[in-house]
């Protein structure tokens, strides 16, 4: 293939809460299997006015800066989530006007769950790498914690971030060498028309997480590597979904990769699980650091979607872009944490006011 990402951007909430702030309140986990066990310490917690819209355009914005774009370059933007602020308008056209796109572009959304953000890119590969479009902007953008309900185990993990991806063909940072899916329908967490929050069907993490991520993910990344004719050491980082801290290295044992292969890109210690951004994330952090000929596996997952899976070789371009943006690492140590309840009243937990942009005055 000779499409890969030219440039990228991420965003993250300001605010964030401790695990053991949850837990004081609810005290129905412990502290040693939060942080120990599925390697957590904080989650995002969204503001009145930020939602799935205002991250995907800030993560946009960053990458069109990085690779020195203006909206009007783009021919395509395809936003993949699982949580449209919208019932039934699409989000890809507002971020595409918000960065001064349009109109005479492709607009998408992929609305389905959490390797949405991958669906994205394959799409804008597609388009790239078949002349129909020189360059796209793919988006995985996820406000998971304003879609679960106060109390669940899931309220630990559940966060907000985006990550924008520039796809074309010239200039890029990484080609992309393959990649390949596994897919089926295993519903081990969903959320039904008319309903606000996410349910799951078995609240025992550990088998939810062996019969749906892991079985998807593992036979994506095996056919990508027998496709390319590539072997776990072939890869210099590995990045996963994570909807926990401690999956990428459960993904690294069963995969046969070494556990310094995945650090840099398991980022949900610090943050929880990002949704359709989550591998995303991980990915822009990995770039952030990647030099020169570095090989990266991508692998993605979503409830009741199966996996994506991607290889990727890091070019000369990335030493370019590099210091354009701010990295990764910089949103998620600029934060500040509050308190349950300041968490609830931001996210509209228990009543969602009539003004929601702000208090009364």
């Amino acid at each position: 293939m000779k499409s890969g990402i030219v440039a990228y951007g991420a965003a993250l909430p300001y605010r964030r809460i401790a695990v053991k702030t949850i837990l004081d309140v609810w005290g129905n986990s412990s502290l040693d299997i939060l942080q120990k066990h599925l390697k957590l310490s904080e989650r995002a917690v969204l503001f009145f006015d930020e939602d799935t819209n205002t991250l995907a355009v800030e993560a946009a914005r960053t990458a069109l800066e990085q690779a020195g774009l203006a909206g009007g370059d783009l021919e395509a933007v395809y936003l993949g989530t699982g949580t449209n602020p919208w019932a039934s308008n699409p989000s890809s056209s507002v971020v595409a006007e918000a960065v001064g796109a349009g109109p005479n572009i492709i607009c998408a959304d992929l609305q389905f769950s959490g390797k949405s953000g991958t669906a994205a890119m394959q799409a804008l590969l597609g388009l790239t790498e078949s002349g129909l479009a020189k360059r796209g902007l793919a988006i995985g953008s996820d406000t998971l914690n304003r879609h679960v309900s106060p109390g669940e185990i899931y309220e630990y993990t559940a966060s907000a971030g985006a990550a924008a991806f520039v796809i074309g063909t010239d200039d890029v940072v990484a080609r992309v060498l393959g990649m390949q899916s596994f897919t089926s329908s295993l519903n081990e967490w969903f959320r039904v028309e008319g309903e606000r929050f996410i349910k799951t069907s078995t609240p025992n993490i550990p088998d939810a997480l062996r019969l749906g991520l892991a079985e998807h993910v593992a036979p994506a990344v095996l056919g990508l590597n027998r496709k390319l004719g590539l072997k776990p050491s072939d890869y210099t980082y590995a990045v996963f979904q994570q909807p926990y801290g401690f999956v990428p290295y459960m993904m690294a044992g069963i995969l046969e990769l070494k556990p310094e292969q995945v650090a840099a890109g398991e980022i949900s210690h610090e943050i929880g699980d990002c949704g359709a951004a989550s591998a995303l994330l991980g990915l822009a952090n990995v770039l952030d650091q990647a030099r020169p000929g570095d090989r990266v596996l991508l692998a993605s997952y979503g409830f009741g979607a199966g996996a994506d899976a991607f290889a990727l070789e890091v070019t000369d371009q990335i030493l370019q872009r590099r210091g354009k943006g701010r990295p990764v690492k910089d949103l998620l140590a600029r934060k500040e944490l509050v308190d349950y309840a300041a968490a609830t009243k931001f996210e509209h937990k228990f009543l969602k006011p009539i003004y929601p942009s702000g208090p009364w005055t």
